[in-house]
């Protein structure tokens, strides 16, 4: 299994509201909750892309409609499929930079309801640009899914929903592993710590990435 996918697979995906997706290994932290926002904050490289994708894998596998809207256009279908994405399920939404574009998409598809999973990847937006988001938007999209097992989840390099998010996980790249001789080493895989920000209380998971998750996630970064 997926690593990350531990994280994931601990989020048991269930269609009852306020019930929790077991995804990579986050079962130890309590899962990812449904009908709330998640927020996934780290830097490049961190693994933040590679949760984003085993979230979607572990829904997408259930037959459940999910969305990532890409506000910059850094998705990349090959490593979400690599990571067990259904792509048939999935609805892809191009912003080409503009955050006003990403934040109506985003408004319009979690009105609309029927999906298990929206992905807002923001990781890439400048700050000037993210300290512009108005925080009325953070109310309306936590109304707009709760009592549904809608799961928003937001990617980013620092948090912005901050008190209308259920869940914050903070993620950093602690250890790669390589094999070879001095010179000629290969890369064998990454360790990624997820500590969870909110709510408090909760240890900090380390998850192990192979070579190949490794690559998909620095390929998509």
């Amino acid at each position: 299994m997926n690593p990350l996918a531990a994280i994931a697979a601990p989020f048991e995906v269930s269609p009852a509201p306020r019930e929790t997706l077991e995804v990579l290994g986050l079962e130890q932290i309590g899962g990812v909750p449904r009908g709330a926002i998640t927020e996934i904050i780290g830097p490049e490289s961190s693994g933040r892309t590679t949760l984003a994708n085993s979230l979607l894998a572990a829904v997408t596998s259930r037959s459940e409609t999910c969305c990532i809207i890409d506000t910059s256009d850094a998705f990349d279908p090959v490593s979400a499929a690599q990571s067990g994405v259904v792509l048939s399920q999935l609805i892809w939404i191009r912003c080409s930079g503009n955050v006003e574009h990403a934040f109506k998409s985003a408004d319009l598809i979690l009105h609309a309801g029927g999906f298990g999973v929206v992905v807002l990847d923001l990781a890439r937006i400048g700050e000037r640009a993210a300290n512009r988001i108005p925080i009325s938007y953070w109310y309306r999209f936590r109304r707009a899914i709760e009592n549904t097992p809608t799961i928003l989840a937001l990617v980013e390099k620092n948090a912005l929903a901050r008190s209308c998010a259920a869940l914050m996980l903070d993620l950093k790249r602690d250890t790669a592993q390589w094999r070879g001789a001095p010179g000629f080493e290969l890369l064998r895989g990454i360790g990624v710590g997820v500590t969870p920000r909110k709510p408090a209380g909760r240890g900090r998971v380390h998850v192990e990435v192979s070579a190949q998750e490794a690559a998909a996630f620095r390929c998509a970064r």
